[in-house]
């Protein structure tokens, strides 16, 4: 995750993009929901349930990767249960 990306997400999540932190990895690598907003067609949402710290992590990246071939994460935060069994009854995430 970019330093910008990291400020980004720090400005508009604060303390909450902090906890997401130590998890950003694990659920880029083993998301158990992955999907794509309706209102950023340009990227996909990666979702993991952390149960130790009792929250989803949801990772926002860039469909398109980097001209070195890496994908951009743009955001990361914490979600709810209520959101994620939203995202999944509307389609917005399907289950991995």
């Amino acid at each position: 995750m970019s330093v910008k990306a990291q400020e980004h997400a720090h400005k508009r999540h604060g303390d909450d993009f902090l906890k997401c932190l130590p998890y950003l990895e694990d659920t880029v690598t083993t998301p158990s929901q992955l999907g794509q907003s309706p209102k950023h067609l340009d990227g996909f949402e990666l979702i993991k349930e952390i149960n130790e710290a009792g929250f989803f992590v949801l990772v926002a990246m860039l469909i398109l990767p980097s001209r070195k071939g890496i994908y951009q994460v743009t955001s990361a935060y914490p979600i709810g249960l209520g959101k994620v069994e939203g995202r999944l009854k509307t389609g917005h995430i399907i289950h991995v």
